[in-house]
């Protein structure tokens, strides 16, 4: 054998011998179900002493989803199934590195934004290497910490030491789920005098607050932004000067003060939310309505619905609390999306329901969140919004069911049910529409009672007026396979929602966990208390429940990650048993230093 070929054996040894450290390296989560997702292509990651960015395949990405990207309305009306595997109802695979990642252009490409507003707009504080921010190199170095570390389950299997030299060992794995550019399908907009704060009738501008000032940069070619939303934009500049429609001021009554802008990805339709400085719908007249006739003659086909929020109090909140202050004008209802997993069900969206700026990419994560949801498991979802992330892994494992049960022996089994909940009382409605469009067999939902007492959007208005919660009213019209109850978190647990669970989903807002919930979590498993199902069955005083005594899993989706780390440190020093399986970071607002986390924690 010659020198050469010698040098040869040995690199290929070694490339060999990366590959497999890197497989084996993986979260078992990932492992235990992607294993089984035959014909699909799998990411492998180089197990380094920093975090890789991994970036999705756009090509696969936009095979699935429907809609336009240039004119509204000319989409199919739902997105495609993935041509691999079709029969199999299964998702696309969620991890898949992007085709041409190889290439260094194309990716450096990738990286970056080309916007003409990075300088003046505060939207964004990076246009370079969008996965690479402070607050994404903060989050690699608390993973490879010591006190986490110790924790983690990779480190405790490997026999490693906790001590490493390296400030960042991989085990933060980052993720662009989406491209850089036309991401966003929902923004909010801060409307403006075209010539100052004096009062004029030559119409708005949209955009966004200077930072640490009341001025506002238009941003009406903004790149991230959906091309929906910068029609929208300047249709309504034009329909503002044509009617003379003055915003907001603090020295006159009365005015635009904000716009909200949802993109419906299905038909690229926008619903738009007016927010108007009075207290009452009949004080915005005759202005609203010859602002709203103007903009459907401008573009007749973007319009998904139109609505109006009154907001006359004082500070920058853009909407109010009072259900009172909503107003639909035209159009349906609700916004629908399709539930991100296999090719059943829509989600549906209000303007008074939470819904994410960036939905293509949350879309990824409740792909992820349903993978690491073990099968047969009783699920429970706090700060669930319009329940997606339940939803989702409700009918991803009903799929893998269908498809695996004649093959796989004992694998896949539907989930047992799932419970949501959330503090929002406009979430129910949203959450029945999802049950509605989906086959009752995946969601045992009682069709012939519930519409016998369909609930009007008047009838919720009353409810929340009256300091209703809505919960005898969502547990009769959602089967014994998904429920929601309007509570907030802690509340929710106190109600026994968490009894039985094995598996605990939450999506906090920024402020991370209640104090109440995480002090449960904290809690050490109790042996002697009973695995029921309902709080009406304990026989101990509710002082002494561990309301999560039950949980196996705590599947944590964090949007703010200071919290997160403070949670996190807090349960892995417990005495609740938790160690730290996984961590994925998620570039959910390329161009902002910011970053979405899932972590999956077990308990021992």
């Amino acid at each position: 054998m010659t020198m050469y070929q010698t040098v040869s054996f040995v690199i290929a040894i070694l490339c060999l011998a990366t590959v497999c450290e890197s497989f084996v390296s993986r979260p078992s989560h990932l492992l235990l179900t992607r294993q089984h997702d035959e014909g699909h292509s799998q990411c492998v990651r180089t197990k380094s002493s920093s975090s890789a960015v991994t970036f999705l395949s756009a090509v696969h990405r936009r095979k699935t989803k429907g809609g336009s990207t240039n004119k509204a309305g000319g989409g199919d009306r739902r997105r495609q199934k993935t041509n691999t595997n079709a029969s199999a109802g299964q998702p696309r695979p969620v991890l898949t590195i992007y085709e041409d990642e190889r290439n260094d252009e194309v990716n450096e490409k990738r990286k970056n934004i080309v916007c003409e507003h990075f300088d003046s707009c505060p939207g964004c504080v990076t246009n370079t290497n969008v996965g690479e921010t402070d607050i994404v190199r903060s989050a690699a170095r608390f993973f490879s910490s010591t006190s986490i570390r110790k924790n983690r389950l990779d480190v405790e299997r490997s026999g490693e030491d906790w001590v490493v030299e390296a400030e960042e060992d991989g085990f933060y794995e980052v993720v662009v789920p989406t491209e850089t550019s036309e991401w966003r399908t929902q923004a909010k907009l801060v409307a403006a005098s075209k010539s100052g704060g004096q009062w004029t009738k030559e119409g708005c501008i949209f955009g966004l607050y200077q930072r640490g000032t009341h001025n506002v940069i238009s941003i009406p070619n903004c790149k991230v932004h959906h091309p929906s939303i910068n029609r929208a934009i300047l249709a309504l500049e034009k329909a503002t000067a044509k009617t003379g429609t003055h915003a907001y001021s603090d020295e006159w009554t009365g005015g635009l003060r904000y716009v909200q802008l949802q993109v419906e990805r299905t038909t690229g339709k926008i619903c738009l939310t007016v927010v108007w400085n009075e207290s009452e719908l009949k004080e915005t007249h005759p202005y609203l309505s010859r602002l709203t006739k103007e903009l459907s003659k401008i573009e007749p086909d973007l319009w998904h619905s139109m609505w109006c929020h009154c907001n006359d109090g004082t500070g920058n909140n853009i909407f109010t609390r009072s259900p009172r202050n909503w107003h639909r004008l035209s159009g349906p209802e609700f916004v629908r999306e399709p539930i991100p997993v296999g090719d059943l069900g829509w989600l549906y969206f209000s303007p008074l329901a939470f819904r994410q700026g960036n939905i293509d990419g949350f879309d990824i994560i409740a792909n992820d969140v349903a993978r690491a949801v073990a099968p047969g498991s009783k699920v429970c979802e706090l700060y669930a919004g319009v329940g997606m992330l339940g939803l989702s892994a409700l009918i991803f494992h009903h799929n893998n069911h269908e498809y695996y049960r004649d093959r796989v022996e004992g694998y896949s089994e539907p989930l047992t049910w799932i419970r949501c909940s959330d503090e929002n009382p406009a979430n129910p409605r949203c959450f029945s529409a999802s049950l509605r469009s989906l086959p009752q067999k995946i969601t045992e939902y009682p069709r012939k009672e519930e519409e016998q007492k369909t609930v009007t959007l008047g009838d919720l208005m009353k409810t929340m007026e009256a300091g209703g919660d809505y919960e005898g009213e969502a547990a009769d019209r959602t089967g014994p396979k998904a429920s929601y109850m309007v509570a907030s978190a802690a509340e929710a647990l106190k109600a026994g929602q968490a009894l039985g669970a094995d598996i605990l989903i939450v999506d906090p807002p920024r402020k991370g966990l209640e104090d109440y919930v995480l002090d449960e979590l904290c809690k050490p498993f109790n042996p002697k208390q009973p695995c029921v199902e309902s709080s009406d069955m304990l026989t101990v005083p509710d002082h002494l429940v561990n309301w999560v005594n039950d949980v196996q899993t705590l599947i944590y989706v964090s949007c703010g990650f200071d919290a997160l780390a403070r949670d996190c440190e807090k349960l892995l020093s417990s005495g609740g048993g938790w160690k730290l399986e996984s961590a994925t970071g998620y570039i959910l607002f390329p161009g902002s230093n910011h970053v979405e986390t899932l972590c999956i924690f077990r308990r021992r």
